[in-house]
């Protein structure tokens, strides 16, 4: 009877060792690959958007980010739009901020969608900025894909991380035409 006892006391902790596996509490932040510009559904490509288009811009992740609590998207788009004077300068036309729990709400690829303004023209740019608040001890990582290899993506966005908070920023331009 003693030695069953001694085989089962052996046998349990050989069984606890063995189902023991570290875990990894490590936050990693998402890369990217781009920037990707949509017209009612459909690609469009950044030179190919006209005053008045409803646009959807979507930041393009090339990998999830992993134990990030907290995340605020901010976007902001400025355009050449005439003033009161007729006069073109650079405006900002739309802006948006965008809070969510990256791991317990959406960890999908931000977007905005806005309409250009009708008498904008020319060059203008949308600027992305997200900040996370990390579960784990944050590492850096790698910025993603290669934005040249695909003529649907361009722009680029670069991370950057700390031990408890992390960042990427990003921009893209695009040219806005008159019909």
């Amino acid at each position: 009877m003693r030695h069953y006892s001694l085989f089962f006391a052996v046998l349990g902790l050989l069984f606890t060792l063995t189902s023991c596996q570290k875990n990894d509490y490590t936050s990693y932040l998402p890369s990217w690959k781009g920037f990707q510009f949509t017209r009612e559904g459909q690609i469009v490509n950044r030179t190919d958007i006209y005053a008045g288009d409803v646009i959807t811009v979507t930041a393009l992740q090339d990998q999830k980010g992993r134990l990030i609590n907290a995340t605020t998207y901010n976007w902001e788009v400025k355009a050449q739009i005439p003033n009161a004077d007729g006069v073109y300068v650079d405006s900002v036309f739309f802006t948006q901020s965008l809070h969510t729990n990256y791991d317990g709400t959406s960890n999908a690829d931000p977007f905005i969608k806005f309409t250009i303004p009708p008498t904008a023209t020319g060059r203008a740019t949308v600027s992305f900025n997200a900040s996370y608040s990390l579960s784990g001890q944050g590492v850096q990582i790698s910025d993603g894909g290669d934005y040249s290899n695909s003529p649907n993506i361009s722009g680029s966005i670069h991370s950057t991380s700390s031990s408890m908070y992390g960042a990427a920023r990003g921009s893209v331009n695009f040219t806005i035409k008159t019909r």
